[in-house]
């Protein structure tokens, strides 16, 4: 783990991204931080496509401010850590664009807000990949496994979710795939593919951008399950959240 020279502003920023780590799962559980967007998506806001779009798309432009720097004399190491924050975003960008099909608008403060989240996590990376790791480890080459595992397997569930809609608007029980397990097998899928950028780049930052993002999308996924339940009488009953047969 690489740590930051402890300064104040250091001690403040690191503090508060740990607080928000620890704070975001009982938050969502209550329903105190549901963002308004897909299952929880409000009546009015703006077109979900435009929405998905930005708070996509920001993040590829703060990881670029954060690294140009750098990027004309980077390491491997360097370009592995930005390509794979670059990837993940560009995928989510085309997802949003041509893949999935949206029902209702995406509330424009969760927008904003998950649009700051992102672009700050990807700045942050960006800019502390100043400072990488010297040599590829084997903690690295997990890294590798896990990043391209998230992509592929959070794309083909993203896909299986817009196939299941693409004669209909209604939501429907998606049972191909990891979901004949799990509610939100995606979301499994996307911790993979930041546990793999934070093994790539392993900064502390990269930790608790992960940590948040694992807190988050857990609690997302059990209220997704509530979701499904409330809506479903048939739903299956041993399906769990976000981890098979465990959560």
């Amino acid at each position: 783990m690489i740590f930051p020279e402890w300064t104040t502003g250091n001690i403040i920023l690191y503090g508060f991204l740990a607080l928000l780590a620890l704070g975001v799962a009982p938050l969502e559980l209550n329903g105190k931080a549901m963002m308004a967007y897909s299952k929880f998506r409000q009546a009015r806001g703006i077109p979900a496509r435009l929405g998905m779009f930005i708070l996509y798309f920001a993040p590829i432009l703060a990881l670029y401010i954060s690294a140009r720097d750098y990027l004309p004399h980077a390491s491997l190491i360097q370009w592995v850590v930005f390509l794979s924050v670059l990837i993940h975003f560009a995928k989510r960008v085309l997802e949003s664009l041509f893949l999935h099909r949206y029902s209702g608008p995406i509330g424009l403060f969760t927008t904003a807000l998950i649009a700051v989240f992102y672009s700050f996590a990807s700045f942050l990376i960006g800019y502390l990949n100043r400072n990488p790791i010297e040599t590829p480890d084997v903690w690295f080459y997990l890294g590798g496994v896990l990043f391209i595992t998230g992509i592929a397997g959070n794309f083909i569930h993203h896909k299986i979710l817009a196939d299941l809609r693409k004669n209909s608007l209604d939501y429907f029980i998606p049972k191909n795939g990891l979901f004949k397990y799990v509610a939100c097998p995606h979301y499994l899928f996307e911790i993979f593919t930041w546990t793999g950028i934070f093994l790539f780049s392993r900064h502390l930052g990269a930790a608790l951008t992960l940590s948040f993002i694992v807190m988050y999308l857990s609690a997302r996924s059990v209220r997704t399950l509530q979701w499904y339940k409330e809506k479903f009488a048939d739903f299956p009953p041993n399906v769990k959240a976000l981890i098979p047969f465990v959560l």
